[in-house]
């Protein structure tokens, strides 16, 4: 019998990916989901989306990635249309706070190919729901990425100097190996499942 989220305790400890979309959430998520460890990449089972639960959630008073029950991989916490851009991962401070045992991944990639990546993503069109949603023109919005990227790598890095339970990953020049080895304690990880996923989203995934 399939037990909802919101029916069961959260379990810990986490694996939270706070890198920018567009820098392999889909590849770590197949991987935790094929290793067998539950996972949520954009929105659960129930079409419950990561981010705007966990905005409402810190509204109320409640942990961030509460309802989310069982799961214990997050892989992609973001959402945008042309009302609303939200990039979870800026609520890496917030996360922490409330689950300081978790494993914090910044997933990260070249910015030129992630900036080119951002705006080739399901075909242009998350780009053009970031333009209205930011009321933005389009230089100005890659513009915006472009100083976000910068800032948010700042901080996360600053902000996790010398935590073990922290890891930077360039999905473009280390090995899962490390990941693997890294989460041995509480996960058993089987890198056979790393690979290349979602380089072309669908038109109608919100978030890659």
């Amino acid at each position: 019998m399939t037990v909802r989220a919101s029916e069961t305790d959260e379990a810990d400890p986490k694996i939270i990916l706070i890198g920018l979309n567009r820098c392999g959430t889909t590849t770590f998520f197949k991987l935790f989901q094929n290793s067998g460890i539950p996972a949520a990449h954009w929105e659960d089972e129930f079409g419950n989306n990561l981010a705007q639960r966990m905005v409402t959630n810190i509204a109320m008073g409640r942990k961030p990635l509460a309802g989310f029950g069982g799961l214990r991989a997050f892989t992609d916490i973001a959402f945008v249309n042309a009302r609303f851009m939200l990039d979870g991962a800026r609520f890496f401070r917030e996360l922490h706070t409330a689950y300081p045992d978790a494993y914090f991944v910044l997933n990260t990639r070249d910015k030129k190919g992630w900036l080119r990546s951002r705006e080739q993503h399901a075909n242009g069109t998350y780009l053009d729901r970031c333009c209205k949603a930011n009321g933005m023109t389009v230089d100005e919005v890659r513009k915006g990425w472009s100083d976000m990227y910068d800032v948010h790598h700042a901080e996360v890095t600053a902000y996790f100097d010398g935590n073990p339970r922290f890891m930077r990953f360039d999905i473009e020049r280390d090995e899962p190996q490390a990941v693997a080895a890294w989460l041995a304690p509480d996960f058993d990880v089987n890198i056979a499942h790393w690979g290349h996923y979602n380089r072309k989203a669908p038109k109608q995934a919100a978030i890659g």
